[in-house]
């Protein structure tokens, strides 16, 4: 059964030292000329920043371990680090037995800042929600290893960076990702990542495990794009606003119209769309939300934690 869901951001900033916030934002911003309201972050607010951070990922930690899961699913995209770019499977479900990634492939020649990650799979979960999905009109692509021809690859950043700072390598509990294309098109509708998550939690509800559930990725940011390092405030806290009413099904109203914000890595938020379509009106906790320039992105975290009745 389902017994916690939590959406959150997985910027490498969360995962960097303060000192190195500044070179991390050069390097994805780019040639971009930066929003005024960027110069304002400095080091005395980017310490507190990091305090605020920590806060809130430590509050996600403490819920996750207080809410006993038996197996963990993670709802993330691929940016080339599994799927190359002539495969681009709008939906995929890991079914192996282990996972491995780095938290921070780019500064693997950085000692004590790139994180290696081990995860025990589920096979048998993964195999549930790969049947149960096609049984309620989806395709998913079934995975048993990672890598095509005998190349092994590890799993991406949007799944690596949560399980690390989420501690969930030390909770000791299954992991199966869920690949969702939220980059490449042609990509899902945010209508088609609704119900997927509405069907993923069908098939959750019929598992005697406890499953947790984690949407990683958004919310508005362009790294390395034509508006890197700009957040667009009021659509992320839109859809903070949404999914804190309860009122998540009104997200799948994204995506359905132009936009040069909702491209990019704002196409992420199709993560939260989904756990909005498994959690249907039940209103989420707001952690906290905080439009980090420095990070190029508006950093976003939330939970939701269905009452369960008690037994005696």
């Amino acid at each position: 059964m389902f017994v916690l869901g939590i959406a959150c951001s997985h910027a490498p900033t969360l995962l960097l030292p303060t000192d190195m916030w500044e070179e991390t934002y050069r390097a994805m911003a780019g040639d971009v000329p930066q929003p005024n309201a960027a110069s304002s972050e400095d080091k005395r607010t980017l310490e507190d920043t990091r305090l605020r951070l920590d806060s809130g990922i430590e509050k996600m930690k403490q819920m996750l371990t207080r809410s006993r899961p038996d197996a963990i699913v993670i709802i993330g995209d691929d940016q080339r680090e599994v799927f190359p770019s002539w495969l681009n499977p709008a939906l995929a479900v890991f079914c192996g037995e282990e996972i491995s990634g780095h938290t921070l492939h780019n500064y693997r020649n950085r000692p004590g800042i790139n994180q290696k990650i081990n995860l025990a799979g589920s096979p048998k979960l993964g195999r549930d929600i790969v049947s149960g999905l096609i049984e309620r009109g989806f395709d998913p692509l079934a995975l048993a290893k990672f890598g095509l021809a005998g190349e092994e690859y590890e799993i991406g950043h949007a799944f690596a960076r949560p399980a690390h700072f989420l501690g969930l390598a030390e909770l000791g509990v299954p992991v199966v990702p869920l690949f969702l294309n939220m980059y490449y098109d042609p990509l899902p509708s945010g209508q088609r990542c609704y119900d997927m998550g509405a069907a993923l939690r069908e098939i959750i509800d019929d598992q005697s495990q406890r499953i947790a559930v984690v949407a990683s990725g958004g919310l508005s940011h362009d790294p390395l794009g034509q508006r890197a390092g700009w957040i667009d405030q009021r659509l992320d806290r839109w859809v903070l606003d949404r999914v804190a009413s309860g009122d998540g099904h009104a997200l799948t109203s994204l995506y359905t119209f132009e936009s040069d914000t909702l491209v990019g890595g704002t196409g992420e938020i199709r993560s939260w769309i989904a756990m909005a379509g498994a959690v249907g009106a039940l209103p989420a906790e707001v952690i906290d939300y905080v439009p980090l320039h420095h990070a190029v992105t508006g950093l976003g975290f939330a939970v939701w934690a269905p009452h369960e009745p008690s037994y005696n």
